[in-house]
């Protein structure tokens, strides 16, 4: 495999290594498929419960004897909120560091995923046989969707692997 996805990055001490897309997962993202910032509706909704719980804290909705084990849990979720948030702009920093590698990768994954998948017309008319698609989502397939949906989040783009399928 000539293209294995690694862009050379330069350290503090100068010596390169190669980055992958793995560099943009964080200690949040414990066995996760992908990143957290890839998850952008969980993070709203973590949002509007730390919004909602802090309201309810300033107006006095909550009981006297829960009012301390609301206050723990508001620390939590702030403390998650801002984890996350820091991960994302850590990853963002890391991805416009290199942006033009990044997007490059993004393009060559991309013509990979829709070199590999079955075309619509052939889905459609059942020409397809599931186990050899399955297969080839198990030897390599998914992780590449894997990364061109995180690549394609820190660049603002469409992250749909289903565009990618031919006609």
């Amino acid at each position: 495999m000539g293209n294995a996805g690694y862009i050379i990055v330069k350290n503090s001490e100068g010596a390169g290594r190669k980055a992958t897309y793995r560099d943009f997962y964080g200690p949040l993202d414990k066995g996760s498929a992908k990143p957290s910032f890839c998850y952008p509706k969980r993070k709203e909704s973590l949002q509007e419960e730390v919004e909602k719980m802090q309201k309810s804290l300033d107006n006095g909705y909550i009981a006297k004897d829960r009012e301390m084990e609301a206050k723990v849990q508001l620390r939590t979720k702030k403390k998650r909120l801002d984890e996350i948030n820091a991960q994302e702009s850590d990853a963002k920093k890391l991805f416009n560091e290199h942006k033009d590698q990044w997007m490059k990768r993004r393009a060559d994954i991309a013509t990979e995923i829709s070199d590999a998948t079955p075309t619509q017309t052939d889905t459609k008319k059942k020409r397809v046989n599931p186990h050899k698609v399955l297969a080839m989502e198990k030897s390599g397939l998914e992780d590449k969707k894997r990364e061109y949906i995180v690549l394609s989040r820190l660049a603002g783009e469409e992250s749909n692997t289903a565009f990618l399928q031919k006609e």
